[in-house]
């Protein structure tokens, strides 16, 4: 038994571990239309209420996306109202957000980390990180 279904399953007497755990791939989540997680502990929530969909898969009943075994994320092609931010996703690697820094030309000075001057950057172009592993 694992930690996740433990509270809510105590009786589930199949050993698994949590990466195989039926209850966390049975959670979807409707801010980054992804399973494993409860739209509550989303990596990526958003800063408001209401969102609109981000990907065009998110549109698409979760049944159906596994009946036709749709994995791709297709961003939807509009127009953004000024205020709202848009999503920047990126990989939680160093070298990464470095190669991504430098393509944008972007110095990074001894006193803050590459993650700071990336968060300073998003913040500037209003822009919200969202980190993948």
């Amino acid at each position: 038994m694992c930690s996740i279904c433990n509270k809510v399953l105590p009786d589930f007497a199949v050993e698994h571990t949590e990466f195989y755990c039926p209850l966390r791939n049975s959670q979807y989540c409707s801010h980054c239309a992804k399973y494993g997680h409860l739209t509550s502990d989303c990596p990526a929530k958003p800063s408001r209420v209401y969102t609109h969909p981000i990907y065009v898969e998110q549109l698409i009943p979760p049944s159906e996306l596994a009946e036709f075994k749709i994995k791709s994320k297709t961003l939807l092609d509009y127009k953004e109202p000024e205020s709202t931010q848009q999503l920047l996703e990126i990989k939680d690697d160093i070298q990464v957000i470095s190669a991504y820094l430098a393509a944008r030309s972007i110095k990074v000075s001894k006193k803050i980390t590459k993650k700071q001057a990336l968060e300073e950057y998003a913040m500037l172009n209003n822009k919200r990180i969202v980190y993948i592993k």
